[in-house]
């Protein structure tokens, strides 16, 4: 572990200003005395860990810290946060998080982003699992239709809003969600959980154990199934089901070192409604189809103490994947490397710095409908970086000072500088201000890709990529303000204004004849970077418990966006990403342990009209109620859109609307052993 010296010394009133700023976050810890077979109530919890001032988070640094001495908007879902939800999966608990948008399209598709430019295909934020990056170069955004794992095994879900590109690299534009699983140690002895309503079921077995007199270790299975969900206009296609299994094992070595190793396997399928193209006649028709995907990963993770003030981290992971539908095939493979060392220098400089290396190679099979030119391609990225936190005053003002370098082959170097600062007032007061500059790197389909959108009789609407398109640049400006206001209270909130260059747009082409056959007229669009835009919002959330049984936290966030065509664009859908993602979005949880083994919660998101897909408002009501029949068995039920029948969040653009998300019910069990 490294201690931090004493700093240096300037006058706080210098930086006065600082303390009009405004920052967000909330979350509860889990208590580290409590044992893994405890099912702990909201009374169980110490004050000081549900006031959030002892929560630990690294994403925001890379480095541990506490979460009040973070200069970004952070956000941190705890296990606890987890339980008390009833949530089952991983896009559902990020609900939670102030600032975010969350829509779910269907039964295994969701749109998800952070402040504003929200889609089905998402590819601004950056998500990873222990480290290993989740995001498919395919196009820069995530499968969450092949996202799961073991919920009881996560210690906390970290979201930094806001460029993290610094630390983490292209495409952490508008944040940063990093998933921290629990140790093996903390993981011993058996856990059976399963559950089932009326349009879920979901079932998990996990055993840990010791492994010599240094190394603990366990391994899971778990089987998740969706059913259709309630049809819009026609018959719904979007059921899901999933099967996977994994191991952790780590050892607390001698001489400052520790080894983790672990690995996971899936495979699943997954309903979707899209639109296919034929040319005799020219038409485009809705159609269902499954994909069927399999996939797995291997990471290992050396850490060593050099020192009381330094320490390195080397991990390494292997992570493929298959996905196949209507004839089209892509399969991945990816090699991550990446080595980090933290040091102290001096009295008043904390440094980070770190290199990494990945190589990432693909086989498409290619179909009229879907193309890659070439069908084959490997790509790699270099990068490193640098921050210094640097110790202005007496723990009081720092100053954090950094940037990423990489080499990639598509738009080839790019630089990703960021400066913070952050005043610690006194001990309950925290201002802290920052600017920050990220990239968005273009995809394999911004550069290679071919889809046929529509066909017509004037011909065959074609979106062709690019090779020579480049980076989307934002430069984002941010302030917060971090308040206890009293030992039960606590508020948080973050503004920011970002300047996005060189959107990607899509462009009308002359047209040509394809021979075929059957031979038709290509229209083609092709993507170019010829847009620019400004967001800017505010982000807010609190928490009070005024006793020891009850605990609320509510949460307002408020987003504003504008885009402007450059004047030789001919774009004509560009402006419409203002009307994805909603203005205004409010959510209020309540947490109440009436005795020593029930536990109840609600909570309520509203969710603002969506204009451009012509989505209204909705309010949305979750209410869960458990029971610790014993110390090892815990019952619970759920309730999921309690307020109307059924309403849509999303649409997705490639295909007609058949889903709206319906009210649900959800029993689980979880018994420890």
């Amino acid at each position: 572990m490294i201690i931090r010296t004493k700093p240096l010394g300037i006058p706080r009133l210098l930086f006065f200003p600082a303390y009009l700023l405004l920052q967000s976050t909330g979350c509860f810890a889990t208590p580290s005395e409590m044992k893994a077979g405890d099912a702990p109530s909201l009374a169980d919890y110490s004050l000081e860990q549900l006031m959030d001032v002892s929560v630990e988070v690294t994403s925001a640094a890379r480095k541990p810290q506490k979460l009040e001495d973070t200069a970004a908007a952070i956000h941190v879902i705890t296990q606890e946060d987890i339980r008390r939800s009833g949530m089952t999966n991983l896009p559902e608990l990020l609900r939670m998080v102030p600032g975010m948008q969350v829509a779910r399209i269907d039964g295994s598709t969701w749109a998800i982003s952070s402040r504003g430019f929200n889609a089905k295909n998402s590819d601004n934020l950056l998500v990873m699992l222990d480290g290993r990056v989740l995001q498919t170069p395919t196009f820069t955004g995530v499968y969450w239709d092949a996202m799961d794992v073991v919920l009881e095994d996560i210690e906390r879900i970290e979201v930094v809003r806001g460029p993290g590109g610094t630390l983490w690299g292209a495409n952490a534009v508008s944040g940063v969600i990093n998933i921290t699983s629990k140790s093996a140690s903390a993981t011993q002895g058996g856990m059976a959980s399963g559950g089932g309503g009326n349009y879920e079921r979901q079932g998990t077995m996990r055993y840990g154990g010791k492994i010599g007199e240094d190394g603990h270790f366990r391994i899971y299975a778990r089987d998740i199934g969706q059913d259709n969900f309630k049809p819009s206009s026609s018959t719904a296609h979007d059921q899901r089901d999933l099967r996977s299994a994994g191991f952790r094992a780590d050892w607390g070595l001698t001489g400052g070192n520790s080894l983790t190793v672990q690995g996971d396997t899936y495979t699943s399928d997954s309903d979707h409604t899209g639109s296919t193209i034929t040319l005799a006649p020219p038409a485009s028709t809705p159609v269902g189809y499954t994909i069927d995907q399999k996939g797995g990963n291997l990471l290992t993770r050396w850490k060593h103490a050099l020192s009381a003030t330094s320490e390195w981290t080397t991990q390494f992971y292997y992570d493929y994947y298959e996905r196949r539908y209507q004839n089209i095939g892509e399969r991945r493979d990816t090699y991550d490397l990446d080595f980090q060392h933290r040091f102290l220098l001096g009295d008043a400089h904390d440094i980070v710095w770190g290199l990494g290396y990945r190589q990432t190679s693909d086989q498409m099979e290619n179909t009229f409908v879907v193309s890659f030119n070439p069908a084959s391609r490997t790509d790699n990225v270099v990068s490193t970086f640098f921050q210094d936190e640097i110790a202005l005053s007496r723990d009081s003002l720092y100053l954090t000072v950094g940037s990423k370098f990489e080499h990639n082959h598509y738009s080839g170097f790019e630089y990703q500088p960021n400066l913070r600062l952050r005043w610690k007032i006194d001990e309950r007061h925290t201002a802290w201000t920052a600017v920050s500059r990220a990239v968005h790197t273009p995809s394999r389909t911004d550069a290679n890709g071919q889809v046929a959108a529509t066909a017509t009789p004037a011909g065959v609407l074609l979106l062709q990529g690019n090779p020579e398109i480049k980076s989307e640049h934002v430069l984002t400006y941010e302030a917060g303000y971090r308040i206890r206001l009293s030992e039960r209270s606590q508020m948080d909130a973050a503004v920011f204004y970002a300047e996005h260059n060189d959107l990607m747009t899509i462009e009308p082409a002359a047209s040509y004849l394809v021979a075929g056959p059957p031979a038709y007229t290509a229209l083609p669009r092709v993507f170019f970077n010829k847009a620019s835009a400004t967001t800017r919002g505010l982000e807010w959330n609190g928490s009070w418990r005024p006793t020891d049984k009850w605990q609320f936290k509510a949460a307002y966030t408020w987003l504003k966006m504008d885009i402007h065509r450059n004047a030789d664009s001919g774009d004509t859908s560009i402006e419409s990403e203002v009307g994805r993602s909603p203005q205004n979005q409010f959510q209020l949880q309540v947490f109440h342990s009436p005795t020593a083994k029930i536990d109840l919660s609600a909570s309520l998101y509203y969710v603002d009209s969506l204009p451009s897909l012509n989505i209204p408002a909705y309010t949305r009501m979750d209410a869960r109620v458990g029971w610790r029949v014993q110390r090892d068995l815990e019952l619970s039920l759920t309730g999921r859109n309690l307020f109307d029948p059924s309403h849509p969040e999303f649409i997705n653009s490639s295909g007609p609307r058949t889903t709206e998300i319906p009210r649900s019910v959800f029993g689980a069990a979880t018994w420890r052993f």
